[in-house]
């Protein structure tokens, strides 16, 4: 399994918080999904070891309007 880091600068209540977990749950090759608190929130995403799903998510991220940057370490 790998975990993808997403940054999002945008102010998300609690509400839009659990739809979008619930969202990326629903996609297939996601495993789990953490979001983190402060700004900007940090979004961990376990997804399946060999699924190409970078780019997918970081879409699906802007789709529903939030503002998502990639963190490569």
């Amino acid at each position: 399994m790998n975990t993808l880091h997403f940054y999002v600068n945008s102010d998300i209540d609690a509400d839009r918080l659990t739809f979008v977990k619930a969202d990326l749950m629903a996609m297939s090759h996601v495993r789990n999904v953490e979001i983190g608190k402060g700004s900007p929130r940090e979004l961990m995403i376990d997804v399946d070891e060999h699924s190409n799903m970078t780019m997918s998510l970081l879409d699906h991220l802007n789709d529903v309007g939030l503002k998502a940057e990639i963190s490569y370490s």
